[in-house]
């Protein structure tokens, strides 16, 4: 067999319950499409179940599959993700008729559970409640406390689900584990199960594949505890390496051979992630040659942080990505990268302009300069805290009278905040167009400082509001206050995106730390490093879900997505909790570069002091 390294011989070769451990970037695919063929084409009676998460990561295989494995053989090789899986298996068994939820449809079953049953939980908060219940075996109040809000909203949505006859992908992954261990289904029709990005398994998945594996399937599992990222939907990453090795005595092979990142680069995140105690040792070897790039960037503010990004892609401008640990951090990104005029794309979460206070800044800069559209005018004055009976007031006399909201004459009676009485008073101004530089930017800063004033209390939504109003005054375009305005709002519609495929070059990537992985680039620039970050404030709870462990196998991650050049950067900014305490870098950052962040920290101290200077001159 060619094309294999020793490490990934080994396991192509293996017949029996084995576990591999493989580096990012070493090949597991590969390997296992190796192994799947090696076994189809050693005895015609075996039948191979490939199993992962994704959709996409399924299709990918099965069409590798296609490729490799000739003659009859392919047809007994097959892959899929683990709720086709378990859906299948119901249906095989007559018993996968019930309707199930998916998407926006289950948030409202949720919202209908909480209303009937009385209980108010934010909706994120209480999908996670029942997402965390429902990968339970045996669903049981989390430690013992059985009035707790997120376990009576757990029972309040399964209740609903029992009574409309519905079903989540949670209860059918249960339906089928019962089904097979209690004997009412047969279990899966394969002589080996293969199971890919093996860390993310729940408990549940686990207990599906050891009962199949005591049945007499033949188990082979590949993944990385140290990519084992998603704790808070129930992963259990290195324990059920742990648990798998102990309940079938499997024969543990390692990938250690990195074909992706640089010596340099794997070097750095290796001094990271051996900080984790709770892990497989490896050793991580390089395939690449020496010459790559790792550099620690320190910053005053977080405007100068994103300044440096965008200086740095448009000097070099190949293979860029820029990931962030929240959707803050990429929604300030992505708003420099439009500033700039720099094309980009955004994987996973949401884009700046699907924000809330983004969107409702750039539907009031739209209604200004198009006064006959009133549509947005409602949202307006609702977000800026207007009394429902004012808004229907004023909506409905805009429609009757087919006016503007600068023309509307409000009646004596109505007792609107001032919010709305000043927006109302400077509408026909702020809607006008402008002729210089000058005019604009004062234009810009009225509207910036009146939104801030009336809704920009907190931190968050204060620095939105200014980005909204930077990027305007910086678009590359000529025209004054109208013109630029109409290309903004172009923005109502979905976000830019580049081409389709990761490698487009000249087109940043912007994704979350979680949305990188299984990804990698040429060049990756990894903002807002910072302590209460990158370990989350929450992982920093002695009770969070996965902790700091997990948030330094999330950094491993984005840290390993980088091929040639890896950027990390920090600001000095004030925290978000209002006060003038200072932003700390992450605690990654000294554990992996102790010498290089000592002396960014210097470096910084003296430009502070320089600009402290400087301003004390200028007010002199």
């Amino acid at each position: 067999m060619s094309g294999l390294t020793e490490d990934q011989q080994l396991v192509a070769d293996s017949d029996g319950h084995t576990m591999c451990c493989a580096l990012p970037g070493s090949g597991k695919s590969h390997t296992m499409v190796a192994l799947a063929d090696n076994l189809v084409n050693k005895d015609p009676s075996y039948k191979l179940l490939l199993i992962t998460f994704t959709k996409a990561a399924a299709e990918e295989l099965n069409e590798r599959l296609a490729q490799k494995i000739q003659g009859s053989g392919k047809y007994r090789a097959k892959a899929a993700t683990f709720d086709s899986v378990f859906g299948q298996q119901l249906r095989n068994g007559g018993r996968n008729t019930k309707r199930t939820l998916v998407g926006g449809e289950q948030y409202n079953f949720l919202e209908r559970a909480m209303r009937h049953a009385g209980l108010s939980m934010d909706i994120e908060e209480a999908m996670n409640a029942i997402d965390t219940y429902g990968r339970m075996l045996k669903p049981e109040p989390i430690s013992g406390k059985g009035s707790n809000p997120g376990w009576l909203i757990y029972l309040a949505y399964s209740d609903l689900l029992k009574k409309n006859n519905c079903q989540d992908f949670n209860l059918i992954a249960r339906s089928a584990y019962l089904g097979v261990q209690n004997g009412t289904l047969p279990p899966w029709d394969a002589t080996h199960i293969l199971v890919d990005e093996f860390q993310d398994t729940s408990d549940m998945q686990y207990a599906w594949i050891q009962i199949h594996g005591e049945m007499g399937a033949k188990i082979v599992v590949v993944g990385d505890d140290d990519q084992s990222i998603y704790s808070w939907r129930g992963a259990a990453g290195y324990q059920n390496m742990v648990n798998f090795q102990g309940d079938f005595n499997a024969v543990g092979y390692v990938l250690k051979m990195c074909f992706r990142c640089r010596p340099e680069i794997l070097a750095a995140a290796k001094r990271v992630i051996e900080y984790n105690e709770d892990r497989v040792y490896k050793d991580m070897v390089s395939g690449r040659e020496e010459g790559g790039i790792v550099k620690l960037k320190g910053y005053l503010t977080a405007a100068d942080e994103f300044q440096g990004m965008v200086q740095a892609i448009t000097s070099d401008n190949r293979q860029w990505a820029v990931l962030g640990r929240t959707n803050r951090i990429l929604d300030e990104a992505e708003g420099y990268l439009k500033m700039h005029d720099i094309p980009y794309r955004r994987l996973g979460g949401k884009k700046l302009w699907d924000d809330n206070v983004a969107n409702i800044v750039l539907k009031l800069l739209w209604s200004l300069v198009r006064p006959k559209d009133t549509r947005f005018i409602g949202e307006i004055l609702g977000w800026l805290g207007e009394d429902e009976e004012a808004i229907q007031m004023v909506t409905q006399g805009l429609a009757q009278k087919r006016t503007s909201f600068g023309d509307f004459m409000p009646p004596a009676w109505l007792d609107w905040r001032h919010s709305s009485e000043q927006l109302h008073l400077h509408w026909k101004d702020w809607g006008s167009d402008t002729t210089t530089k000058s005019d604009l930017n004062v234009r810009v800063k009225a509207i910036v400082d009146f939104l801030k004033t009336h809704r920009g209390g907190k931190s968050r939504e204060a620095r939105l509001i200014e980005l909204v109003g930077d990027i305007l005054i910086n678009l590359k375009v000529e025209g004054g206050f109208v013109d630029r305005v109409e290309l903004l709002s172009k923005n109502l519609a979905p976000s830019q995106k580049g081409g389709d495929e990761d490698t487009e070059r000249g087109v940043v990537t912007l994704s979350s730390l979680h949305s990188s992985k299984g990804l990698q680039w040429e060049q990756v620039w990894i903002c807002g490093s910072n302590q209460g970050v990158c370990p989350s404030n929450n992982s920093l709870e002695e009770e969070s879900t996965g902790g700091v462990p997990e948030e330094r196998r999330l950094f491993y991650v984005g840290m390993t997505r980088a091929v040639d050049e890896l950027y990390l950067s920090f600001n000095s900014d004030p925290d978000s909790s209002g006060t003038a305490k200072k932003k700390e870098p992450s605690q990654f950052l000294a554990e992996g570069f102790p010498e290089e962040l000592a002396l960014a920290e210097e470096k910084l101290q003296l430009l502070a002091k320089q600009r402290k200077d400087e301003e004390q001159e200028e007010a002199a």
